[in-house]
């Protein structure tokens, strides 16, 4: 469940960012069509000959393969995020630097049985309980 709301996130971020780019790039382009004819009129308005080049290419943009290898990238960079938050690199490939398929880390047998103790102690201690008292031999 938290998954699929962190990856729902990250897609509306995504988005988002998408479409704040794409309207800063038509604000600009707006703003640049906009100072030109102010600058055409300008000109024209002080007695200065105006001539409007427009040039008009064949309609062909370059190959960009960037487009077809995008969605590849974007699969590689979900796994690489999700390996980085599972930690599972490290010596050995699997379960390095405190990854849980081995017994690396506090998560082995031995620290998950210290983590229990502490927590048994500081809930007795919570609820004002005192630790049970050592019996004292009897001889």
């Amino acid at each position: 469940m938290r998954r699929g709301i962190g990856v729902i996130a990250l897609v509306v971020v995504i988005l988002a960012g998408i479409g704040i780019g794409a309207g800063a790039y038509r604000a600009g382009e707006r703003n640049g069509v906009a100072q030109g004819i102010e600058q055409v009129q300008q000109a024209q308005d002080s007695g200065q000959d105006v001539q409007v080049v427009h040039v008009v290419g064949d309609g062909r943009a370059g190959f960009f393969p960037g487009f077809f290898l995008f969605p590849l990238f974007l699969i590689g960079g979900f796994f690489l995020i999700g390996a980085i938050f599972r930690r599972r690199w490290g010596p050995g490939g699997h379960g390095g630097y405190g990854g849980h398929m081995g017994g690396h880390g506090p998560w082995n047998d031995e620290g998950r049985k210290r983590f229990e103790e502490r927590a048994r102690e500081w809930h007795q201690r919570e609820h004002g309980d005192s630790p049970p008292a050592e019996a004292t031999p009897t001889g």
